[in-house]
């Protein structure tokens, strides 16, 4: 992102403090770590794959004591431990394993650049086309806000696709429940527009028909009834 405009945003988004430690996943050029480092936290750490941009960040900030640099994947370090605030504009692609990498993170409040596809998606609305199990659990384990599109002409290279702005928060959540809605979440939605009942033939057999909700599909539920499922799909399976 080479946006002046954005970049700041972003940063004040992330609400640093003095005794906070950030974490930046794919810092490429460091922008937006130049910006975060404005608002004075106490360590700032980059993580980077590309060698190249590793050796631009380590000559960029070669005598700023608070910056730690790591070459490598941003899978390699998910989940996190140790950070309070996570900033990212990471590789579209990993989208996904960023999401629920976080979902098993300890963190305070993380604010990144998503695909703009992907971003409408974490905060759609039951019963419409976006509405699906990234939804769920975007709003079963964090509260997410999309705060903002960004054009294409915000970063260097252009991507094909537009972007957004988004601030994710994680709720306390417990463990096991947090798995739970990790993996059944993406049962349910499986076959969003067929009934729960045949949905879950595969995993529930005739105890379907029992299931919270059996006769609708799972397309039209809240994810607080998409809860009810999974609780049910839960209990079900632990005997």
């Amino acid at each position: 992102m080479i946006s002046k405009k954005w970049l700041a945003v972003m940063a004040d988004l992330l609400d640093v403090g003095s005794s906070d430690s950030v974490i930046e996943l794919g810092a490429g050029t460091g922008n937006l770590s130049e910006e975060i480092l404005k608002r004075s936290p106490e360590r700032l750490t980059l993580v980077e794959k590309d060698p190249n941009m590793v050796w631009h960040l380590r000559m960029k900030f070669s005598r700023d004591p608070r910056v730690d640099i790591i070459q490598g994947d941003i899978r390699d370090v998910l989940p996190l431990r140790g950070y309070g605030k996570v900033a990212a504009n990471p590789p579209y692609y990993l989208s996904s394993v960023i999401l629920i990498g976080l979902a098993r993170s300890d963190f305070e409040n993380a604010v990144m650049t998503f695909q703009r596809e992907f971003a409408e998606r974490m905060v759609a609305s039951p019963g419409t086309p976006d509405y699906g199990s990234l939804t769920v659990i975007s709003s079963l384990l964090f509260e997410v806000k999309l705060v903002a599109i960004v054009g294409r002409s915000s970063f260097i290279p252009p991507p094909k696709v537009e972007s957004a702005i988004v601030t994710v928060v994680p709720r306390q959540v417990d463990p096991n429940l947090r798995e739970a809605v990790l993996r059944y979440s993406k049962i349910i939605f499986s076959r969003r527009k067929r009934t729960l009942r045949n949905v879950l033939k595969p995993l529930a057999g005739e105890m379907a028909g029992e299931a919270p909700h059996a006769d609708r599909r799972p397309y039209h539920l809240s994810p607080e009834e998409v809860l009810e499922v999974i609780l049910w799909l839960r209990e079900l399976e632990s005997g």
